[in-house]
């Protein structure tokens, strides 16, 4: 599998731009995104659609609730919402059980909010498609973020699971590049980290230079 860019946003004209490009794979959300956005539960279908229609193939959604058979209805119905949703759980408890369940009947899935790479064996164990380590959050902590997501990327290697680190809470390129090194090659993030991707002043003059040369030589 190729590198996975995501964008962790609801915000549709950004998005829609973004996705334009086709360098991003797809959409992430939360509750915490949706409220930025101010969207809500009721909107999730409409995100669905103009996501697809720009071009993600993988559209997140979390499931709420705060017991495993809730989680699991509420995970069910944003799965029923199209083929493309990939449904994500907080790495409790409940959240754990109810993404083992999902996962059972065949739902891509995804655990968030990891802190431990003890968690990537959970998730393993529960047949996760990815797991979401919070990189930014993992360094304000005062932990080593780096080194934490790689001994989290490396237990699901070496252990021969199929489940993936999506990095999260991502707040330079530099960081992803930290971590392409290892071996991690799915990462979301904020529309203003994705536009980072683009901004570098030598590459800009340098294009600027192109464009003036051929001018000159089209006159």
């Amino acid at each position: 599998m190729r590198v996975r860019l995501f964008l962790d946003t609801a915000d549709r004209s950004t998005a829609e731009s973004l996705l334009a490009t086709g360098l991003f794979y797809g959409l992430t959300t939360n509750p915490t995104i949706l409220q930025r956005a101010s969207k809500g539960i009721a909107d999730l279908e409409e995100i669905y659609r103009w996501a697809i229609d720009a071009g993600a193939r993988e559209v997140f959604f979390q499931a709420w609730g705060e017991d495993a058979p809730t989680l699991i209805e509420r995970g069910q119905w944003l799965r029923d919402l199209g083929r493309e949703v990939v449904v994500k759980f907080v790495a409790t408890r409940a959240g754990s059980t109810a993404c083992a369940a999902l996962a059972a009947r065949g739902a891509p899935t995804l655990l968030t909010a990891i802190y431990d790479p003890g968690q990537a064996i959970v998730a393993a164990a529960a047949g996760a498609t990815y797991i979401a380590p919070y990189l930014g959050r993992l360094n304000d902590a005062g932990r080593q973020g780096i080194a934490e997501v790689v001994a989290m990327h490396e237990v699901l290697v070496a252990t021969g699971s199929t489940t993936k680190v999506l990095l999260a809470s991502i707040r330079s390129v530099p960081d992803m590049v930290a971590l392409a090194r290892h071996g991690v090659d799915c990462f979301t993030m904020g529309p203003a980290v994705a536009e980072q991707f683009f901004t570098d002043p030598t590459t800009a003059e340098a294009a600027r230079t192109f464009e003036d040369a051929i001018r000159e030589t089209s006159a």
